[in-house]
């Protein structure tokens, strides 16, 4: 074995010598071996078997970053909606207890995000029961911020009346953590259905907005009743059949909160557009289109 002092280019530079040499002697095919997998299970001292590593628990790395996007948005709103609120002439019935009790959530939230940034438990290589109560504290903290953001947005739009903070709540009760990111269907008001889209970072953008609602001919609409065009997809998985995925384009400026509605239409004209994009579902005869 040969070892010296190098430095990163040096490192570098050897490497494709080194390649060059084992493919003359391996093969074109063989060059330095390939490791690849979860890396898990091992075994510490006394037997004690370890699960994980840091390309385990996916899922869960996945479900912190979803929760740390919500604390992020509901952070900023909760400032704009406390700035706007302490003005003069603005209505804030009871509004200090409200906000102190939406400060409470966001502080658990946090807690709960932090218990998963442990070194075994954001690598995975914590015990069976630790990630069970990773993902019950993480699935907390998802419901906090949530209900932080509505709270935030519904303040905003209502101009600090309390009693409407409850009218952005929409119930996902699912019986397990890993399907509160998954497709949910948004039911209808009566015959309508109103989309709050909020801008949380400091500048402008313009995104897709994609919602899934029972199959028919709709409407879509924004704050001055101009009706937008949207797009009509069927939903991949099979057991959302009756479904349909309405996807339309928004432009949202700094920290900017608009409202759309959903309307349904009994005429079946509508302002949907054709996508240039084709898929085909495996094992079924039919197309479907989509963004």
């Amino acid at each position: 074995m040969n070892i010296q002092f190098g430095t990163i280019r040096d490192f570098f530079d050897y490497i494709p010598k080194v390649e060059s040499k084992l493919r003359k002697i391996n093969g074109q095919e063989k060059a330095f071996p390939v490791l690849s997998g979860a890396f898990f299970p091992y075994s510490d001292f006394e037997n004690d078997t370890w699960t994980g590593y840091f390309t385990t628990r996916n899922w869960l790395k996945r479900f912190t970053r979803e929760i740390e996007l919500l604390i992020r948005a509901a952070d900023a709103f909760s400032a704009s909606a406390f700035h706007q609120c302490r003005k003069p002439k603005t209505v804030c019935a009871e509004f200090s207890k409200s906000y102190k009790g939406n400060m409470g959530r966001l502080r658990n939230a946090r807690r709960d995000i932090g218990m998963f940034q442990h070194h075994d438990e954001i690598t995975g290589t914590c015990l069976p029961f630790v990630v069970s109560d990773d993902e019950e504290r993480l699935t907390n903290a998802f419901r906090k911020a949530r209900e932080a953001l509505a709270f935030a947005l519904s303040l905003l739009l209502a101009k600090g009346s309390v009693r409407s903070t409850t009218a952005l709540k929409h119930s996902f009760d699912k019986e397990s953590p890993r399907l509160l990111l998954l497709l949910n269907e948004l039911k209808f008001q009566v015959e309508n259905l109103k989309i709050v889209v909020a801008n949380p970072v400091e500048h402008a953008r313009e995104d897709v907005v994609s919602v899934c609602i029972a199959q028919g001919h709709e409407v879509v609409t924004d704050e001055e009743r101009n009706i937008k065009q949207y797009q009509a997809s069927e939903p991949i998985h099979p057991t959302h059949n009756g479904l349909s995925i309405v996807s339309f384009s928004v432009k949202l400026l700094p920290y900017e909160v608009r409202t759309f509605t959903i309307l349904k239409s009994e005429t079946g004209q509508n302002d949907a557009i054709e996508s240039s994009v084709l898929f085909f579902y495996e094992n079924s005869k039919s197309s479907m289109k989509y963004i």
